[in-house]
């Protein structure tokens, strides 16, 4: 190669070489934009409460799983949302120190991590949040505020907060349904709750939410 060619060969690389790291500073920047579209805003879909007046007193049962139904609407999903979110916030009490159960669905599949959950410690019901149990000693000087024996103690905070992936089959309306029950239910044992909020949200995720983990570091 001839001295003016090595020059031009050299001048050739300066010139190309800064490009093409260019175009792969580029494409490596798209990459990481397409992974960061999970982490749009929440869009909240639905927001509603629960006062005595709009029900009409307090919502309350003694009945065991499935129990009643607590809350229900349907809403339409919006064409970039992937993932939803439920919130229920409460003040409640029980009767004869029973458990206060509640679990949620859309479009008749629990939400997480209900859908994924089995007997717990002291034998929870899977597929139930245990909000409240409180302990009936034989003697009180504090409870008993409605009658409903020592455990009954009001008012105390409930609340529970889980997500759902959204299926094609699930559009175009998701259907959320909250579900009271009491346990182990009959008699005097009763749930009640009232003062509620309830959240729906929406967002375009990715994949990258809503998504089961352990205990291990990840």
């Amino acid at each position: 190669m001839s001295y003016r060619e090595n020059r031009q060969a050299v001048a050739t690389m300066k010139t190309t070489h800064p490009f093409r790291n260019i175009l792969l500073l580029a494409s490596m920047l798209l990459m990481v934009a397409g992974s960061l579209v999970a982490q749009t805003p929440l869009l909240r879909l639905s927001a509603e409460f629960q006062s005595t007046s709009s029900v009409g007193g307090e919502v309350s049962t003694n009945l065991p799983p499935p129990g009643i139904v607590a809350y229900q609407k349907t809403i339409p999903i919006p064409p970039d949302v992937d993932v939803l979110y439920v919130t229920f916030s409460a003040q409640a009490d029980t009767h004869n120190g029973s458990a206060l159960l509640m679990e949620a669905f859309v479009n008749g599949v629990r939400i997480q991590p209900l859908a994924g959950s089995g007997i717990g410690g002291g034998g929870t019901i899977p597929g139930w949040y245990t909000l409240l149990k409180l302990p009936a000693p034989t003697t009180s000087t504090n409870c008993n505020d409605g009658g409903g024996g020592t455990a009954d103690c009001h008012d105390n905070n409930i609340f529970f907060s889980g997500c759902f992936r959204v299926q094609p089959t699930d559009r175009p309306n998701a259907t959320v349904t909250i579900r009271l029950a009491n346990s182990p239910g009959g008699g005097g044992n009763e749930s009640f709750y009232e003062r509620a909020t309830i959240y729906i949200d929406g967002q375009t995720d990715g994949l990258h939410l809503c998504n089961g983990v352990s205990t291990a570091p990840h």
